[in-house]
């Protein structure tokens, strides 16, 4: 009897994906809001615990949250397109190894994919995310410049007063980082799933999902990874997000050089381990679940 074949079905992986994402989002938003602070704050440099104690302790505990009506349109449909178009440009650049099937060949070539797809899908999730990331970082400030009563009454003032352009000014900043970050985790990802499932006796299961600790350690190692890399970028986003184009000019440049000047080169390292914390544990939420429904209905590169 022959193994029946796979169905296809990118739109059940996009939203549960999505969902999951939007979920670890809500759970782990009071850690984005501390990384927030501390790439913000420009005097000392502060740990975890110190962001922690700057909002706790100032302003109260539910500050924390501010800004969290952002979660659903800041996570479940980016993160639901991206691996929409993740899946489908996979699906059709596997389609296009075949011609190199053999000796091998088509495996290897394979493992490159995740390099030209995941930075092509980031780029389709970005238009939906950056309006409402300019528009979480400000809100989680909790300053009186910034305090937005809703997300749509946070966009139409950001809008009127500095240009529905400023919501999209930093989309080249956050492409930078998102391409670097999400290429570089799905690769890694891909490179530890690819070889969990290659070390498995029987090859008829690569089709079959990894064990849950297997997927939570793949997971954990490609994001921390991942984030690293991307921090400085992080730490420039964050700044730039937070200028008031209607009384300071924006320049990227001017912001490295008054950090590098006034912070030292540290100030570059801001919230990295507080990015790294986040984005692991983020990522447990969503990446078992992407990789369940992705073993069912999407394609492996091990195909």
């Amino acid at each position: 009897m022959t193994e029946k074949e796979q169905q296809f079905k990118p739109f059940l992986i996009a939203f549960y994906s999505g969902l999951a994402s939007m979920v670890g989002d809500m759970i782990m938003f009071p850690f984005d809001t501390i990384g927030t602070r501390i790439k913000a704050h420009k005097s000392e440099f502060l740990g975890m615990k110190q962001g922690y104690n700057l909002i706790v302790k100032n302003e109260g505990f539910k500050y924390l949250f501010k800004g969290f009506s952002t979660t659903v349109m800041g996570s479940f449909i980016p993160y639901g397109s991206y691996f929409l178009a993740y899946e489908y440009m996979n699906y059709y650049a596997i389609k296009l190894t075949k011609c190199l099937e053999k000796d091998g060949e088509k495996s290897k070539l394979n493992l490159l994919i995740p390099l030209i797809t995941s930075p092509l899908a980031e780029a389709v999730s970005v238009i939906t995310y950056i309006p409402f990331d300019t528009l979480r970082t400000r809100m989680q400030m909790n300053v009186p410049e910034y305090n937005y009563k809703g997300i749509f009454s946070g966009l139409m003032e950001i809008s009127r007063k500095e240009g529905w352009i400023r919501l999209f000014q930093a989309s080249y900043l956050y492409m930078a980082s998102v391409v670097v970050y999400t290429t570089f985790q799905m690769w890694f990802y891909e490179l530890l799933r690819y070889e969990i499932l290659r070390q498995r006796d029987d090859q008829t299961l690569h089709n079959q999902p990894l064990a849950i600790h297997q997927s939570i350690i793949a997971t954990m190692i490609s994001t921390a990874l991942a984030a690293a890399i991307v921090n400085p970028v992080d730490f420039i986003i964050t700044r730039y997000q937070l200028v008031d184009s209607s009384q300071q000019q924006l320049s990227v440049k001017n912001l490295v050089l008054e950090a590098w000047h006034q912070e030292g080169k540290k100030a570059f390292l801001k919230g990295l381990g507080t990015r790294v914390f986040q984005c692991s544990l983020f990522s447990i939420f969503y990446f078992p679940v992407y990789d369940h429904f992705k073993s069912k209905y999407g394609i492996t590169l091990a195909d």
